[in-house]
């Protein structure tokens, strides 16, 4: 669908920035789900401005039909607004759980998850116990084509990411040896499989050593190698460096053909291990642990050392050798973990995660104790606190891989529900439900700044092969570039702004939502392009 956008700037809002909270509050929000256990991994957009929200589902009524099984990967379609458009599950007789949710530049969507199935939706053949399962399917939900990977052993779902090449690459942890998976090392190891549009394999790596290795977040590098930051309980097989303590986080580069460049162990005398949240950054990287320590290359945890159920999110910026620049420990006295890591326009960083704690670096939480909520928090550059929100009730609320940003002042969260009070206001259907809300800056702290006889064009948006950035009548100095980024922060394009007109090439550029950014007088505009072919 091609739409012409006229973006016409009347009045340019600033926002303050002057306490520990932010201001972005529930715009709207839906509630499915059925009367047993239903939860959101993933969400993304839709072409026409709606949303893909996937999960996993045991119920069998309410807003779910059609269950195979056990449980189900359960897909559900929404307008702009949350109003449900269609629903379908995806399994057989045996469970299934999905894991994210991906397109690619022709339209098409791949989800990934992991089954026990082989009948129903599951014909590809099960290679035994769990299998990885990744499933392309049309706008409609339609099945192209699915397939199972995996060996005799238990193997988890895979989490997808599209590759610069068109190519997707499949990451989890493995317990096989055998079929798909080349070598089993020990206990379980790290998998990463590179696959085409059309679910072959091009690439099966394992990553490991005698005991436990695991990775929930992998990147794809500027020089087309990749990054993870995953777990190790044991120096030995393929794990070396300087080990810290009872578990280690075990961070990883590899070169564009899978080979080990350098590899790097953090950590201090407990547990410490990579969850999900990794960003290349201009002189590095950014990952998110879990750690327990207070000590080595940790420092400010906030729980009991060596409790687990204490875990702080733990933020590490390391230069490209891997050397550590600065570290940050966020939570309380409770149990925090993250679900997605995003790039701010002013160089700080947004953690989208959940908490147990009230207390420390957290306020704010709705939760009985050992209930979690959702839970949003601005780093700066240097790792220093901004701000932080919680949202949810009494009950538990959590989350995964669903945060869609919209504008650095506007997101769309995804996870689940566990009750209908606090900040949940839609109907409950039973147990755990799907929980969608917008999140919007409604601050009253403003400053409004006119600009009298002008205005800002950026246009055509959606566009195809160029984006035109039109200033009229102007009666004040540019004084920045226009960067322009990627739904991760990488910056895309840097542009001159002209007084009159700016045009950005973006023919070489995939297909997807990118955000603009530049100031007048200081001052910050953002937007977002979505480009479409």
């Amino acid at each position: 669908m091609k739409i012409h956008t006229l973006f016409s700037l009347t009045y340019l809002v600033l926002i303050f920035s002057v306490s520990a909270q932010n201001n972005m509050q529930i715009q709207w929000q839906a509630c499915f789900g059925g009367s047993e256990a239903d939860w959101i991994d993933d969400i993304i957009e839709t072409d026409e401005g709606g949303y893909f929200i996937l999960g996993t589902t045991y119920s069998g009524n309410g807003d779910v039909t059609s269950n195979h099984g056990d449980c189900d990967i359960w897909l559900v379609k929404t307008d702009s607004i949350g109003n449900m458009q269609w629903q379908r599950c995806y399994g057989g007789s045996g469970p299934e759980m999905a894991t994210n949710i991906i397109k690619d530049s022709l339209g098409y969507y791949y989800f990934g998850g992991w089954t026990g199935s082989n009948d129903g939706d599951v014909q590809s053949g099960n290679h035994g116990d769990f299998d990885r399962w990744v499933v392309k399917i049309t706008p409609e939900g339609e099945i192209i084509w699915e397939e199972c990977y995996g060996g005799s052993g238990q193997d988890y779902g895979g989490t997808l990411l599209l590759l610069s090449d068109g190519n997707i690459l499949v990451y989890s942890a493995t317990h096989s040896g055998d079929g798909d998976v080349p070598i089993n090392y020990g206990f379980l190891d790290i998998w990463l499989m590179k696959i085409t549009p059309q679910g072959e394999i091009i690439e099966s790596h394992v990553y490991g050593n005698q005991l436990h290795n695991n990775v929930l977040s992998v990147i794809e590098t500027g020089d087309s190698g990749y990054f993870f930051a995953g777990k190790a309980e044991c120096l030995g097989g393929m794990v070396q460096g300087d080990y810290k303590g009872d578990i280690d986080v075990w961070a990883v580069k590899l070169n564009s053909q899978f080979e080990i460049e350098w590899q790097q162990l953090y950590g201090g005398s407990y547990i410490d291990f990579g969850i999900s949240g990794v960003l290349e950054l201009d002189d590095g990287y950014l990952f998110l642990a879990g750690t327990t320590s207070n000590d080595k290359d940790v420092s400010g945890y906030h729980g009991s050392l060596g409790d687990i159920s204490g875990v702080d999110i733990w933020a590490v910026h390391i230069n490209s050798m891997g050397n550590i620049q600065w570290q940050r420990c966020l939570g309380g006295g409770g149990f925090e973990a993250t679900g997605t890591l995003h790039k701010a326009i002013d160089g700080g960083f947004i953690i989208v995660g959940e908490t147990q704690s009230n207390n420390g670096d957290v306020s704010g939480n709705h939760s009985w104790a050992g209930y979690s909520d959702i839970w949003m928090v601005k780093l700066s550059n240097e790792g220093e606190l901004v701000w932080q929100q919680c949202y949810g009730g009494l009950n538990d609320e959590r989350i995964y891989h669903g945060a869609i940003k919209i504008s650095e002042d506007n997101w769309i969260l995804a996870g689940r529900m566990s009750y209908n009070t606090g900040d949940v206001i839609c109907d409950w259907h039973g147990l755990n439900d799907y929980w969608v809300f917008e999140i919007k800056d409604t601050t009253t702290n403003t400053v409004n700044y006119t600009l009298k006889e002008s205005e800002i064009n950026v246009y055509p948006n959606p566009a195809k092969d160029y984006i035109e950035f039109e200033i009229r009548s102007l009666k004040f100095d540019v004084v920045s570039d226009i960067r322009i980024l990627n739904v991760m922060g990488k910056e895309m394009a840097r542009l001159r702004l002209e007084t009159e007109r700016t045009v950005w090439d973006c023919r070489e550029v995939p297909e997807g939502i990118y955000f603009y950014s530049f100031k007048i007088d200081e001052r910050w505009l953002n937007g977002k392009i979505i480009i479409l072919r």
